[in-house]
């Protein structure tokens, strides 16, 4: 009797568990059906948090598609279009969101100057441009530290001079004091690509007189040189004697570019000449014999007839 009734014990609790499973496996279906689903953003949320970003954007794509249209969903389908480089979906998401909130204008410009530094990264100089124009477009004077001088030498690549004077002038404003001298010296580079040597010839000057480099000095003393040498000419032609005296001066000073300076002692002469100072016309002509006594020429024929011209009335 005993064991019977230790068997019959056992018998109806396993009774008992199946009749609790039978009466509660509904319940926990009910209750399982009615959890609300994971809303798009919190997935999109949780992919971002595991580095998922493709997969996160689409999710907040999703979201605006069903008509979640608050703020925070189109500054996280902006700032994902941004993480994964894709500025103009980045920019059009953007400009939708700072027309209702131009609040977020500072997180547009970091992103974009993000995309423009990475671009940097990896060598691509049009995307760096694409990037800090965009950024320049919501908030001009933001600073652009490294990235001005690399859009500047682009600029001056691409044949834009007026944007790269733009970044140029940028750069100078945060140069270290080691990198002014060749920022100077390319500003210097891209007015004489716009045949403005009056200014080149100002930025080629500061730049030799702070550059340490002698190589570089000397580089920026030959343009000195050669784009005063050509100003020389040209006042010349248009019957400004003094002012292609100046110039002439200033080549005879910096004594370069040195294969220009017979002509130059040339040119300086007949400037004198001109002017009546026939002594110091003398001496110039003079140098250019000196120069030109072993290779002969055209032009040391014309020295010593200017020569005999004033000593001889000839």
């Amino acid at each position: 009797m005993e064991a019977k009734s230790i068997y019959l014990g056992r018998r109806g609790g396993i009774l008992r568990a199946r009749i609790t499973i039978l009466v509660l496996a509904p319940l926990l279906f009910i209750l399982t059906a009615c959890e609300a689903p994971e809303d798009p953003l919190e997935r999109g949320d949780r992919l971002w948090a595991d580095s998922s970003y493709d997969k996160a954007l689409a999710e907040y794509r999703l979201a605006l598609l069903q008509g979640t249209r608050e703020p925070g969903t189109y500054l996280r389908a902006a700032h994902a279009y941004a993480r994964l480089g894709r500025l103009d979906e980045a920019q059009e998401i953007y400009s939708i969101l700072l027309e209702r909130s131009p609040e977020y204008a500072n997180q547009a410009v970091f992103d974009y100057l993000m995309m423009a530094r990475r671009s940097l990264a990896r060598g691509d100089r049009h995307g760096v441009a694409r990037g800090v124009e965009a950024a320049l477009a919501l908030q001009p004077a933001v600073p652009l530290g490294e990235l001005a001088p690399v859009l500047a030498r682009y600029y001056g690549d691409t044949g834009d001079p007026e944007r790269a004077l733009r970044f140029y002038q940028r750069s100078l404003a945060s140069a270290s004091p080691d990198s002014v001298p060749r920022l100077l010296f390319q500003l210097g580079m891209v007015h004489l690509r716009r045949n403005n040597c009056v200014e080149a010839i100002d930025f080629f000057g500061a730049a030799r007189t702070r550059e340490r480099d002698l190589s570089r000095r000397d580089e920026a003393k030959w343009q000195m040189g050669n784009c005063a040498f050509e100003l020389a000419r040209e006042a010349r032609k248009e019957g400004q004697v003094r002012e292609a005296l100046e110039y002439l001066e200033l080549v005879l000073s910096l004594q370069a570019p040195s294969n220009l300076m017979d002509q130059a002692w040339f040119e300086h002469g007949e400037v004198l000449f001109t002017l009546g100072r026939f002594d110091e016309a003398l001496e110039s002509y003079r140098q250019v014999v000196e120069l030109n006594r072993s290779r002969g020429g055209l032009l040391l024929d014309r020295a010593r007839q200017r020569i005999d011209q004033i000593r001889f009335g000839t």
